[in-house]
């Protein structure tokens, strides 16, 4: 029943696509996927679980940093499980970066935004961040609102276990490993997410290069 309403969820997607204002299709889209609690979960990673959305395909798995491709366009994701267990307050507020379209979503004590930047030429960059998760992708308008949605539900899906992230940080300080925001209970500066997920795209651009733009 629920991926019925999954389906559903993107079949709202694709008929926004028809549209002529993007910024409003995104208002929808926001308010269509965000307003529905995803139960269900199909993968599991280290510290938290979610739910991959039928059609979209897994590439990476590398602990904290997933790779999913969606229309053949490769879509990044962060999950800061170290903010989340220390329960940090992240500065991620920068509506000036975003050319296009933004906008906050605070719901159920998660906070984040949806923020686009349109390219010279012509392409689109998404930055969604919400519940100390970050997505990121580069678009083309055709396919802009259908990933989004796609976006949206994967991220709306996680959730994290704090035992196994509990776990996981003494695993790391007993190997006196030098981590030290696990040790201090990071600032921002510390956990920011562009830091993380940039390492992780330097790292994939060796074999893949960003941007994927149609």
């Amino acid at each position: 029943m629920y991926r019925k309403k999954i389906v559903f969820l993107l079949v709202i997607a694709l008929i926004l696509t028809g549209c002529t204002r993007i910024d409003s299709n995104i208002d929808n889209i926001i308010s269509a996927t965000m307003n529905k609690e995803i139960k269900d979960v199909n993968t599991v990673s280290t510290g938290y679980e979610l739910y991959i959305p039928i059609g979209v395909m897994q590439l990476v798995d590398n602990e904290y940093n997933q790779k999913f491709e969606i229309r053949d366009t490769h879509v990044y994701l962060y999950v800061d499980t170290i903010s989340y267990y220390y329960k940090n307050s992240l500065n991620y507020k920068n509506i000036d970066s975003y050319n296009y379209y933004y906008k906050e979503i605070s719901l159920n004590n998660k906070t984040g935004y949806v923020g686009v930047s349109k390219l010279d030429d012509g392409s689109f960059f998404v930055n969604i961040v919400y519940n100390y998760s970050k997505i990121e992708f580069y678009t083309n308008e055709e396919n802009l609102p259908f990933i989004i949605s796609n976006s949206l539900i994967i991220i709306n899906s996680i959730k994290f276990n704090d035992n196994l992230i509990k776990i996981e940080l003494e695993k790391i300080t007993s190997d006196n490993r030098e981590v030290k925001y696990e040790l201090d209970k990071p600032d921002d500066s510390k956990s920011t997410f562009n830091q993380y997920l940039q390492e992780f795209v330097d790292e994939e651009e060796s074999e893949v290069l960003l941007p994927d733009i149609e």
